[in-house]
């Protein structure tokens, strides 16, 4: 359509969209080109970039502000029949990563990008775990093209993480669960039934607590949802492990009526440690809490 212009002298092309998704979609490489013209002003949500032939008005909230307070919400919205009322209804209806792009104007770093950029690295640290305290184990057993993972949390959300490939993956799976389970208390672990179901009753003769935990949208939306809140406000740390890492970045928000969920970025990615992560962490949201018996009736 640029190139189009030609024929018509004088003619203008305005683009309006919300935010996008990745620097390499025709909208990334166009506010890119925008944001490298040599006038570029900010002042509060709202960038102002010009050049000869080229001008960028982008309504934005910072990436560190609160998205709780709808009123710096509002700033990257002007329209006037977008209320706080109405701001406020879909940060309370919808998942924060859409409501990041769609109403807070926050691009996303590629195509179905679940985080914030950034959001994962800030979260790494400095792990520490106790012999014989509590954790939660999330277990994701691959097939032919995928990894295998067992990544566990304690009550303070500090994470720890091995992956496996290969065709003896299953096995050692099955063998570092049990070293855990004499290291630390076992609250749970967690496991896909389609391929872990024979190695989640040997737990249970160990006497490991096994929950099935099938990756259907029922559970996976709700748990890619509760991992994404841990990250993006830090409440959980992470080792920087490498293949942990990759998994992250490998994942992709996969939109759907239910809500959205981690999925792979195409065939060939590897996500199985983020997703036994995204296990470990829902279940540990519904951890028991204690029970002191004060007697009987």
């Amino acid at each position: 359509m640029r190139t189009a212009m030609l024929k018509r002298p004088g003619s203008k092309l305005l683009v309006i969209s919300t935010a996008g998704q990745g620097a390499d979609s025709p909208l990334g490489r166009l506010r890119g080109r925008a944001l490298a013209q040599p006038s570029i002003r900010r002042n509060g949500a709202l960038t102002d970039a010009r050049g000869p032939s080229l001008r960028l008005l982008e309504w934005s909230v910072p990436e560190d502000a609160d998205l709780d307070d709808v009123r710096e919400v509002k700033k990257a919205n002007p329209a006037s029949w977008i209320t706080l009322a109405a701001l406020q209804e879909q940060r309370e209806a919808v998942a924060e990563v859409a409501f990041r792009r769609f109403h807070a104007n926050q691009w996303t770093a590629k195509v179905g990008a679940w985080l914030p950029a950034g959001a994962w690295q800030a979260c790494a640290g400095q792990t520490r775990f106790e012999d014989g305290e509590r954790v939660w184990v999330g277990v994701d057993v691959g097939g032919e093209r995928a990894d295998s993972a067992v990544v566990w949390v304690n009550e303070t959300l500090h994470v720890g993480v091995e992956t496996w490939s290969g065709d003896d993956a299953v096995l050692e799976v099955a063998a570092f669960v049990a070293e855990l389970a004499e290291r630390f208390h076992i609250v749970e672990a967690v496991y896909d039934p389609w391929r872990a179901g024979q190695m989640a009753q040997e737990w249970e003769q160990r006497g490991i607590q096994a929950v099935a935990f099938p990756q259907s949208d029922s559970r996976m939306i709700p748990a890619s949802e509760r991992l994404y809140d841990a990250v993006v406000h830090q409440r959980l740390v992470h080792p920087d492990d490498p293949e942990l890492n990759a998994h992250v970045h490998a994942a992709v928000a996969k939109h759907s009526r239910r809500g959205w969920r981690l999925e792979k970025a195409d065939r060939a990615s590897k996500i199985d440690a983020v997703v036994a992560l995204a296990m470990a962490v829902e279940r540990h949201a519904f951890k028991p809490e204690p029970v002191e018996l004060v007697g009987w009736l």
